[in-house]
């Protein structure tokens, strides 16, 4: 996040706004809701509306044809020839998600190109989605909506999956890095 503060405030210093462009901007903004009015205040931010990029020369060109200094992807494979490829305008690449596994970060940090994403994306989601599966384990939802599904109804008169209460349950969590 430093590289992008840096970056951001390099160019206040300067005429111009730095030049973002969000290749798969359709990824998160399916429904064309989402308000980029944050970026597009700090940046001249640019969208390129598809759910995702997988030819290699239109990543490039993109980039390329908007003189992005920032480029934005959200679960989108980055290949090394496109990066390799990436004008030197490019400073920044973000992936707006938790993953880095679909850049090449070596390659990108050899051409100065910082790499960062957003660690604490969807962070309330995974909790909700988290405690959803905890109940649905617990009364055995997915093999009950799967027997009504085949016709089977028997689960009506005499239960077939067990149900278990989870009232008193200790829930164990592993993980977290220490943030828990």
């Amino acid at each position: 996040m430093a590289t992008a503060t840096r970056i951001l405030k390099n160019a206040a210093t300067t005429t111009s706004r730095p030049i973002a462009i969000f290749l798969n901007a359709s990824r998160i903004n399916y429904d064309k809701a989402m308000d980029f009015s944050k970026l597009s205040a700090i940046t001249d931010f640019k969208t390129v509306d598809v759910d995702m990029l997988h030819d290699l020369n239109e990543i490039v060109s993109n980039v390329t044809t908007s003189r992005a200094e920032i480029v934005i992807t959200k679960e989108m494979e980055v290949p090394q020839e496109a990066i390799a490829r990436f004008p030197p305008s490019v400073k920044l690449l973000c992936e707006a998600g938790t993953g880095y596994n679909n850049i090449p970060i070596t390659l990108a940090r050899e051409k100065g190109i910082d790499v960062v994403n957003v660690p604490t994306y969807s962070n309330e989601s995974v909790a909700h989605m988290v405690i959803t599966y905890v109940m649905s384990f617990s009364a055995a939802l997915f093999q009950q909506a799967k027997m009504l599904h085949d016709g089977d109804r028997t689960n009506f008169s005499v239960f077939q999956h067990p149900i278990y209460e989870i009232t008193g349950k200790t829930l164990g969590l592993i993980g977290g890095g220490g943030t828990i």
